[in-house]
């Protein structure tokens, strides 16, 4: 089991929690309030993970990413490329969740030229999981947290793996009520909340 640390999600903040448990995982002395800044953090909105990629890749950790969003299109032509690639309802989630969202196609740009970023643009396999956590890598995964938790709708959420088992998967739940370190899920709960999205994400950083 990785020896992460547990960082608790402040209010709308549950990506900044997972990205501040894994730069810790990596540099013991970061903060949550550095990653805030790092990232340009608004309190109430949620925030992507672009500058926080450019600060920790900057650093020597490299990360790889498999998503359907178009990352390169949204790069290339702004928020319209981030609209063609995901479906109407995340889409407007993410225009009323996150603040200046046409303002990180220049980001992204660096993010997709950096020579330690690697991009997949496919929907990950549990199969990819596995690979990777057994490589040593840090695993984040954006799953429906709804769907985790037996309830109706749609809840983008951010997690960080700690464990797989055969049966078992172990990951810190950075909740904003009923925080949840180290929370453990069968396998096949964990796979549905993860894959049945229409665009799940698996981020992998290493040293």
């Amino acid at each position: 089991m990785f020896n992460i640390p547990y960082i608790a999600n402040p209010g709308n903040g549950c990506a900044l929690a997972c990205y501040t448990m894994t730069a810790k995982y990596f540099f013991p002395e970061t903060t949550f309030e550095q990653v805030a800044e790092i990232s340009d953090w608004k309190p109430g909105y949620v925030i992507w993970p672009f500058k926080f990629w450019l600060w920790i890749m900057d650093r020597g950790i490299k990360i790889t990413d498999y998503d359907l969003i178009d990352l390169q299109k949204w790069g290339d032509i702004g928020i319209e490329g981030l609209k063609q690639s995901v479906g109407e309802k995340e889409f407007n989630y993410y225009v009323e969740s996150a603040e200046n969202l046409e303002t990180y196609s220049s980001d992204i740009q660096k993010v997709m030229n950096h020579p330690n970023f690697t991009y997949h643009k496919e929907k990950p396999a549990f199969s990819r999981l596995e690979t990777a956590y057994g490589e040593g890598g840090v695993c984040e995964v954006v799953l429906n947290a709804a769907l985790l938790d037996g309830k109706e709708g749609f809840a983008p959420h951010r997690v960080v793996v700690l464990d797989i088992t055969e049966n078992n998967i172990t990951f810190h739940d950075p909740r904003k009520v009923n925080h949840q370190p180290a929370r453990q899920e069968t396998r096949a709960l964990f796979e549905k909340a993860w894959l049945s999205m229409d665009e799940p994400e698996l981020c992998v950083y290493k040293r």
